[in-house]
């Protein structure tokens, strides 16, 4: 598999550096892997998602997407608008937009046609189970079903990556599985590189890596072993 993003020495620091969530991390996401990021609350998880996708900076060291370094908001906003799909644990749907027009918007900035839009959002809810949905608003929908919509919205751009934090967080254990099936599903059949902090370590299991931050430290990062076929 060819790397995707690597991290090279990255510290993050806030206050003037008295609080350290980042403490000299590299760390590299490898194309059609999909990973689980797990840790104690507060011990980096959030900010290693957000530093390898340019939602913050790091305060030392390197980013690289496809063996480039990335520097600037304007250069990690054009890479995330093509090539990133985000989900949260708050879904950030817009409420007084349908569902139709929230998975729309992530498109309005990439030269879409009105007509081609239409088409990829019908597409996208009659692929995740919304069909006919797409005139509703978001808080007539189930926690479930605004997850779908957030992960709908992640797709409308066709992205190589998606990440995830804790995006069952604020679901109850049904949903929960239906969104982390989704999850497998996108990896498995669409071919797209999945990183997902949770701190539910049985989502973390189903993941092929895993990887545990402590204290801003990686502290351990192991692939689950290949299925071997033997032969009669």
């Amino acid at each position: 598999m060819s790397r995707l993003i690597e991290i090279r020495n990255c510290r993050r620091t806030y206050d003037n550096g008295r609080i350290i969530a980042l403490d000299d991390v590299s760390f590299s996401v490898d194309r059609g892997d999909y990973i689980g990021i797990t840790g104690p609350s507060g011990s980096g998880k959030s900010t290693l998602l957000d530093v390898l996708c340019g939602l913050e900076e790091p305060s030392t060291g390197d980013v690289l997407f496809d063996g480039s370094a990335v520097r600037g908001r304007a250069a990690w906003a054009r890479l995330r608008s093509e090539r990133v799909g985000f989900v949260f644990q708050s879904f950030y749907l817009i409420p007084s937009l349908t569902v139709a027009e929230n998975i729309e918007l992530a498109m309005l900035w990439q030269g879409v046609s009105a007509k081609a839009r239409r088409d990829r959002v019908e597409d996208l809810l009659e692929r995740l189970g919304l069909s006919g949905r797409s005139n509703q608003h978001p808080l007539q929908l189930s926690g479930g079903e605004r997850q779908r919509v957030a992960i709908a919205r992640a797709l409308a751009n066709r992205p190589e990556l998606i990440v995830a934090d804790e995006p069952t967080g604020s679901l109850d254990s049904r949903s929960s599985g239906e969104i982390v099936k989704l999850l497998e599903e996108l990896h498995r059949d669409g071919g797209i590189t999945v990183v997902i902090v949770t701190h539910d370590r049985d989502i973390a299991e189903r993941c092929d890596r895993r990887v545990e931050l402590v204290d801003g430290k990686i502290v351990s990062d192991t692939r689950r072993p290949l299925a071997v076929e033997i032969s009669a």
